[in-house]
């Protein structure tokens, strides 16, 4: 009867675990430092970190481009540097609203992370991507609308 109810007690515990929330306001940076694990789930350009354990070991930045004007077509560019060590930077243009993913491959097609997921309003979109915690190699790097889809090679020599 006792090792029932140690193990109640838990699996109670284990599943009361609760997911949290990181809001940053605008202009404000967060750093990591080495050897610490930053784990998220969503990383949103609006400010908002999500936790869910995916994105582990690759920090990212999303940053709006200010422009005037909207983009005609969908379009990913290559990132540069390239190769990079160990922070790269990816645009990307979104001529409507859209749910955009953006996921890092490692050379045998595991999911290395998720860069970003989530909507994001037309416009023009930069990512810097720091590799410092992956091994040196070849990465591919896709974006995925509902409209579009596109795959660059990376390259992290370190």
């Amino acid at each position: 009867m006792k090792t029932l109810i140690i193990l109640t007690f838990l699996i109670i515990t284990a599943s009361a675990s609760s997911q949290s929330v990181l809001t940053l306001g605008s202009g404000t940076s967060m750093g990591v430092t080495s050897g610490a694990n930053l784990c998220a789930g969503i990383f949103n350009g609006t400010g908002i970190l999500y936790g869910g354990g995916t994105i582990c070991g690759v920090l990212v930045a999303i940053d709006p481009v200010v422009s005037n004007e909207l983009p005609s077509s969908f379009d990913m560019s290559q990132n540069y540097p390239n190769p990079f060590n160990p922070v790269s930077t990816i645009k990307y243009q979104l001529p409507k609203a859209n749910y955009v993913t953006i996921k890092l491959y490692d050379q045998l097609g595991k999911e290395a992370g998720i860069l970003y997921e989530g909507s994001q309003q037309a416009g023009y979109y930069q990512i810097s991507v720091d590799g410092s915690n992956l091994a040196s190699g070849i990465y591919f790097c896709r974006i995925n609308t509902a409209d579009y889809s596109k795959v660059i090679k990376m390259s992290l020599i370190k």
